[in-house]
């Protein structure tokens, strides 16, 4: 293909002058804002203009790279090392000359580092306020690095995506209940799927790098920002029954395969009773229709509650309105049960229950002697999972479940719920 000289020689200039750029700013030098002995340099035979400067097919190229770079030494951009008694015709080295950064920077049509970190502190500021504790420590902790010269992870060269994130992240908390994140998203941006495809990403990521909470799925952690893939469901089956805002009584016992309560409803809903002698949580939704099927005969004494893994903002509404029934006084001989799968995230998901919303929570078929007995179903771990058992047997808040982790541990194996399907 036919090179022209012009085009060539802009195009080797800026290349060169982004490839020092790039190696100051990730130098010292530009942390601490003073110069050092060691200036941002390249060595010619080690750069991508290598093959050029001695292509014996077209020897222009070499004249080209020596005058475009004369050219920049004469503007006072950098510094040429040529080789003995060959000054003009063999480039060894090149150095950029830190009094003329920003001339640099302005040649290679480049904004400087230093002005990009500026920008995106500007861009976090207002989450200096926010009301949520782990976002304020992470944008103080962000500023600071910015300040300090370093980029503390974040994508420098996308201002517009830290806006997105700054605009979802002062929204959160003025919502009232989990809202889907197609809706979210049209009331911020006008455009339904906007938040999926630019923001999500990136505001999972930090919930899960400062928040300091557990969560597994990508709902779960969606619902523990305020924010639903869908609208969110209470599938739950037995003797409940509740008052609606216009006073009237409902009795969802007399529905055998149970019923699905509303985010609306369960908002709406008071005086939540119940006369069942046991209470069953279940994680899995296979698992919760299996018990269903197995116990009808216990649909006018058990009251069964669907999980769905960690529990969402509405379950949640859901399980505090009922732990208030359970905790009056008639009510305390009532047993609750809580079936997950035997791994971390089921004993994770266990621990929040007991711990929130009902403190006489017992496990169901969740201990070492069902591991061993479905062995042949269960899954292998990896060893970075059997380092997460081994932090876990140290946790002082677990030492009730250290049969099972030391179980699951030792046979290196963990088991979902969908693997009992005999129930007896």
């Amino acid at each position: 293909m036919e090179i022209h000289e012009t085009p060539y020689k802009s195009k080797f200039v800026s290349q060169l002058l982004n490839l020092l750029l790039d190696k100051y700013e990730l130098s010292q030098s530009f942390v601490t804002g003073q110069p050092s002995k060691q200036r941002p340099q390249l060595s010619l035979n080690k750069s991508p203009f290598w093959q050029d400067y001695t292509d014996e097919m077209d020897f222009r190229k070499r004249i080209w790279i020596n005058e475009a770079a004369s050219e920049l030494e004469r503007l006072g951009l950098v510094e040429l090392n040529w080789a003995r008694f060959r000054t003009g015709e063999q480039l060894e080295r090149i150095y950029l000359r830190w009094s003329e950064l920003k001339a640099a920077y302005r040649v290679a049509g480049r904004m400087p580092k230093r002005d990009k970190l500026e920008r995106l502190r500007h861009i976090l500021t207002p989450l200096s306020r926010h009301p949520w504790e782990w976002v304020r420590v992470w944008s103080e902790q962000a500023d600071v690095s910015l300040a300090e010269g370093k980029t503390a992870h974040l994508e420098v060269d996308d201002p517009e995506g830290y806006k997105d994130l700054v605009c979802v992240l002062l929204e959160l908390p003025r919502l009232e209940r989990a809202v889907p994140i197609r809706l979210l998203s049209q009331k911020l941006f006008k455009d339904s799927k906007h938040m999926e495809r630019n923001v999500q990403r990136r505001l999972l990521s930090l919930a899960k790098q400062a928040s300091g909470e557990e969560r597994e799925t990508e709902e779960e952690w969606l619902d523990f920002l305020g924010v639903a893939k869908n609208p969110q469901i209470v599938l739950v089956s037995g003797p409940l029954s509740f008052r609606t805002t216009d006073s009237r009584k409902v009795d969802i016992g007399v529905f055998a395969g149970g019923v699905g309560l509303s985010d609306k409803t369960v908002e709406e809903m008071y005086q939540v009773q119940t006369v069942a002698t046991r209470i069953v949580t279940i994680e899995n939704l296979a698992t919760y229709h299996l018990w269903l099927e197995h116990a009808s005969e216990l649909r006018d004494t058990e009251l069964v509650l669907y999980t769905g893994g960690f529990p969402h903002r509405s379950l949640q509404s859901f399980l505090c309105r009922l732990a208030e029934h359970l905790a009056s006084a008639s009510e305390k001989n009532i047993e609750v049960y809580h079936w997950g799968d035997i791994d971390l995230g089921g004993i994770r998901i266990f621990e929040y229950l007991r711990k929130q919303f009902f403190s006489n929570l017992r496990p169901m078929l969740m201990d070492a002697e069902t591991l061993l007995r479905y062995e042949s179903s269960a899954a292998s771990i990896s060893d970075e999972y059997a380092g997460k058992l081994e932090e876990a047997l140290k946790d002082t808040r677990l030492t009730h479940w250290r049969q099972v982790l030391q179980t699951m541990l030792d046979r290196r194996i963990r088991l979902e719920q969908e693997s009992i399907v005999e129930l007896d």
